[in-house]
């Protein structure tokens, strides 16, 4: 009898589609991947998915990264679930900053697929 184990869950919020493309690719075949373009509608799927990791895009109109991990951390079960970064910003301000917000890394734009794999491996 074959078992099956599901695959850890990773929700990537960005703006630009080509990048949640990217993460996908990068990532589908050991992880389920939803991917998210719209950062205002994060309530409202937390309520369905439980995620394992989030990947946040840093800037986004409306909404950025670091606005979404207080929303992140208002839900119980993921006071405690890795945050990543993903941003094109590097400098020791804003990574600092992203870390003082509670999140675990930062992966940089343009993504390197096997830097972004081996990043979620080591948080998820």
């Amino acid at each position: 009898m074959k078992e099956t184990f599901s695959k850890p869950l990773i929700l990537a919020i960005d703006d630009a589609v080509i990048m949640l493309e990217t993460i996908i690719a990068a990532l589908g075949t050991d992880y389920k991947v939803y991917g998210m373009a719209d950062p205002m509608k994060l309530e409202k799927v937390l309520q369905n998915l439980t995620p394992d990791l989030f990947l946040l895009d840093y800037n986004m109109p409306g909404r950025g990264g670091p606005e979404l991990v207080p929303v992140i951390r208002s839900f119980e079960k993921h006071k405690d679930t890795p945050i990543i970064f993903v941003t094109s910003m590097r400098t020791f301000d804003h990574l600092s900053a992203a870390v003082a917000l509670g999140a675990c890394d930062f992966v940089a734009k343009p993504i390197k697929p096997d830097i972004l794999r081996e990043k979620v491996a080591k948080h998820i």
